[in-house]
């Protein structure tokens, strides 16, 4: 098994730039508020048209691009995977236009898409939430509907020519280039995502899948352990959206099963759960990166139930128990209104991570959850280093815990003990500053203690 992604620093710049293109669509389609295409989608031969031609050419520059800037994740085993099961979906193309390929791509946001020349992605964070293998054939059967009905095109059509507030949608608007890309992230008219659903579970279903899991991939997908809006309204992040899924595909599946030999149906529960370890472990990462602990500390607590004994996945309950702070761990488990979604996510938005710890920190509650949350992390570091002594992440860990107890003594051995394990490590650099900072402290006697 090989797996290869470029440094740190250039993924967590993959990752903004993706972020930014995402907010981008959400932005623009918020601003113009389009009812989009309503009906069917075509899933004949379809003659383009010129304009659609260029952007059909410019949507197909985005894979070597996607490459290129280093947005896609390279894991060989797991995109063997996608790729065999999405090829057992794809129909046969109807133009020219349209290949089916699939590629994954490093963002911790639980969302897939489909270009209409038969681009279909799905993210990292996606595939580390599923449970099975048949939950990925249903995402990859619904996503391949949209390039064979057409749904771009479809889409396109229809709102090229609706003038709202004197603007013409199409590409002067968006950016040539753009339109493809954000609807299909975006999501499509509610009847062509239910089309897309329908038909993707068919086809899943005489590929030898068990539909079944299609009403628990969007259960999955509901669970919002921030207590946030979603920060975009993306259609495996829509919740009003996902409850609608679950009602009609749950009306469905009865019906699809009627003669069918049940008992061999594919689900693959422990082969697809142990072939997306080294995903869901990077996912925990990219959460506490992007300051999403909770989610960070939902992912890590199933991998440690996955495999108890495991102290990679110890060090990650770890890492992402450190990095709850003064946070609970219980916002997405309460029943929070849509106001206080709202209010959760603006004060994301208007200050930095810094200031919203520090405005924690200044509570009760703030400082309680602290003690609670350094505490229980600690534990898990214990438990790493019980399990695996040359485990020196766990020395890094347990620094930066002392450092935010005000223990820069116990901070300084710790950090050291890490890099006289990985005198090579990546962040070398970034833990002999903080040694030369703790050694300033201690020389003036600076400690919160």
């Amino acid at each position: 098994m090989e797996f290869r992604f470029r440094d740190r620093s250039v993924a967590s710049d993959s990752s903004r730039v993706v972020a930014r293109c995402l907010l981008f669509a959400a932005l623009s389609l918020a601003t113009f508020r389009v009812a989009l295409a309503a009906g069917e989608g075509f899933y004949g031969p379809l003659e383009l048209h010129d304009r659609e031609l260029q952007l059909l050419k410019t949507a197909a520059a985005l894979e070597d691009l996607f490459r290129q800037r280093g947005y896609r994740y390279e894991n060989r085993e797991l995109e063997s995977l996608v790729a065999r099961t999405g090829a057992k979906l794809a129909p046969k193309p109807t133009d020219d236009y349209i290949r089916y390929r699939f590629f994954i791509t490093r963002d911790c946001a639980a969302n897939a898409f489909t270009l209409p020349d038969g681009q279909v992605y799905i993210t990292t964070g996606l595939l580390a939430l599923l449970d099975n293998e048949a939950q990925l054939a249903a995402t990859l059967a619904h996503e391949v509907q949209h390039a064979a009905g057409h749904h771009g095109i479809v889409s396109y059509r229809s709102q090229r020519h609706k003038v709202i507030g004197g603007f013409i949608l199409g590409p002067l608007t968006l950016g040539v280039g753009d339109y493809f890309l954000e609807n299909s992230i975006m999501g499509y008219s509610r009847d062509l995502e239910e089309e897309a659903d329908r038909r993707g579970a068919r086809a899943a279903l005489l590929a030898g899948y068990d539909p079944r899991q299609i009403p628990r991939l969007f259960q999955i997908l509901m669970d919002d352990p921030e207590g946030e809006q979603p920060r975009i309204k993306a259609k495996w992040s829509d919740h009003p959206a996902l409850e609608a899924r679950i009602a009609y595909t749950k009306e469905m599946v009865p019906g699809l099963l009627v003669g069918a030999d049940t008992a061999n149906l594919i689900v693959n529960a422990s082969g697809y759960r142990r072939l997306v370890r080294r995903t869901t472990l990077d996912t925990v990462e990219d959460f506490i990166a992007a300051d999403y602990p909770r989610s960070a500390l939902r992912v890590a607590r199933r991998l440690v139930a996955e495999d108890p004994a495991d102290p990679v996945c110890r060090l990650a309950l770890a890492d992402a128990r450190r990095a709850l702070g003064p946070r609970a761990d219980v916002a997405g488990e309460q029943n929070l209104t849509n106001k206080e979604k709202k209010r959760n996510l603006a004060a994301r938005i208007v200050l930095t991570r810094d200031e919203r710890q520090e405005r924690l920190l200044d509570t009760p509650e703030g400082q309680h959850n602290l003690k609670i949350n350094l505490e229980a992390a600690r534990k898990s570091y214990d438990k790493v280093l019980e399990l695996d002594p040359g485990m020196a992440e766990a020395h890094r860990g347990l620094g930066y815990l002392n450092r935010a107890l005000g223990r820069p003594i116990d901070a300084g051995t710790e950090f050291v003990a890490y890099l006289k394990a990985r005198p090579d490590a990546a962040d070398k650099a970034v833990i002999q500053a903080e040694l030369r900072q703790i050694t300033n402290e201690i020389r003036k006697g600076g400690t919160r203690e």
